[in-house]
């Protein structure tokens, strides 16, 4: 238990020194009051908007070709949707934008500057999105929509602005759980009935309670077996800095298959169902890469601090993808998300799309205006 406790210690110290320097760099004036118009706030979500659509309109394209949607939730063999998709990245992926265009639109419905029914329709293709991510894009885009309202100035509001009530925040909790035993339902219906279990309500209770239990029981058995010499995996210094690479650059031989997972995958120092595949961040950053893989690893988080602190200097939509990396600490229990394509897409699409939606609200140069007027003159 030592040993976890000062790995969780120093990833907390680091990625909140990265937070504070990421906060102290404050953009200026000038650019602050253009990415926090409504103008650039329209723009920057209809650019995610549209490539959240081609995402997901792609993505079911590909599934219709290869399953039947019908036949899969009747079922409950959601898991075709996932293994019709390619594993690589491709424009399948664009779909993850949907994680950003819901929660965005929820606040910009909120604002009265955009109608019900873009909302609506983001919040489609977020479950849409669902149906094939499962749980992640839920749970990320939520944390998305609770960072954008948490750092929300408030001399940005409108005066007739209301506060969240309780019975609204039940509410959400509610939906949430509801579609959540619903996701759950349509992937693993059969593997509960089999396991004995057929009311839809308790497999999701059951799926939350592993979703929690095996990665604690991992992380403390591994740290146990480290403690006592049994488990000993130094890694190179090296070969073990892909484990600060993003996934898609890690050749597939430096990492274990994650179809499935035994023992042996911790050297016999804990027991657990073989169909958990993410198991502890912890745990397997040491069973892939060694204890240099903790070093790298620990080095991500001074770097994704310091972009969670930058992003919310930018105003509520773009601090909308501080939400991303907001969630890959609350998974770093169970999962390393920061290396995973969807942190790395979503923070480039974030950057991308501040670039496009800010062209043309910048004024030219002074010297230009002039050029301009001397022009008209003659």
């Amino acid at each position: 238990m030592t040993l976890l406790a000062v790995w969780y210690i120093a990833v907390v110290v680091l990625a909140t020194i990265g937070w504070r320097l990421g906060l102290g760099t404050t953009p200026t004036p000038e650019v602050i009051e253009r990415t926090t118009s409504t103008k650039f706030e329209r723009r920057y979500f209809f650019l995610i908007l549209a490539v959240a659509t081609v995402g997901v309109g792609y993505a079911y394209y590909r599934i219709t070709s290869a399953t039947s949607i019908v036949d899969a939730l009747t079922t409950q063999t959601g898991n075709a949707f996932t293994e019709a998709l390619p594993d690589s990245a491709g424009i399948a992926t664009l779909r993850y934008a949907t994680i950003l265009a819901a929660p965005i639109s929820i606040y910009l419905w909120r604002k009265k500057v955009l109608h019900l029914g873009f909302m609506l329709f983001a919040g489609f293709l977020l479950v849409a999105n669902s149906m094939v991510a499962s749980r992640l894009s839920l749970l990320m885009a939520v944390v998305v929509y609770v960072v954008i309202q948490a750092v929300v100035p408030r001399q940005t509001e409108s005066p007739d602005r209301k506060s969240v009530r309780p019975w609204q925040i039940i509410t959400a909790i509610a939906i949430m759980f509801t579609l959540l035993t619903a996701l759950n339902y349509v992937r693993n219906g059969n593997y509960y009935r089999d396991a004995g279990v057929s009311n839809p309500i308790a497999m999701n209770l059951y799926q939350s309670g592993a979703y929690l239990a095996v990665p604690a029981q991992v992380s403390m058995g591994v740290s146990d077996a480290v403690m006592r010499g049994t488990f000993d995996r130094p890694g190179g210094v090296v070969t073990s800095a892909a484990a600060a690479l993003p996934t898609f650059l890690v050749p597939a031989h430096e990492v274990r298959a994650k179809e499935s997972l035994g023992a042996d995958s911790y050297e016999f120092s804990v027991s657990f169902a073989p169909n958990f595949t993410t198991n502890s961040a912890f745990a397997d950053m040491y069973a892939d890469f060694g204890a240099w893989g903790w070093l790298y690893t620990l080095l991500l988080f001074p770097l994704a601090g310091y972009v969670y602190g930058r992003f919310q200097t930018y105003g509520p939509v773009v601090a909308g993808s501080a939400g991303v990396v907001a969630y890959c600490f609350a998974e770093v229990w169970r999962i390393q998300l920061l290396t995973q394509g969807i942190t790395v897409f979503l923070v480039l699409l974030t950057l991308v799309c501040m670039f496009v939606a800010a062209r043309g609200q910048f004024p030219r140069k002074t010297g230009e205006h002039s050029f301009e007027r001397k022009c008209e003159i003659n």
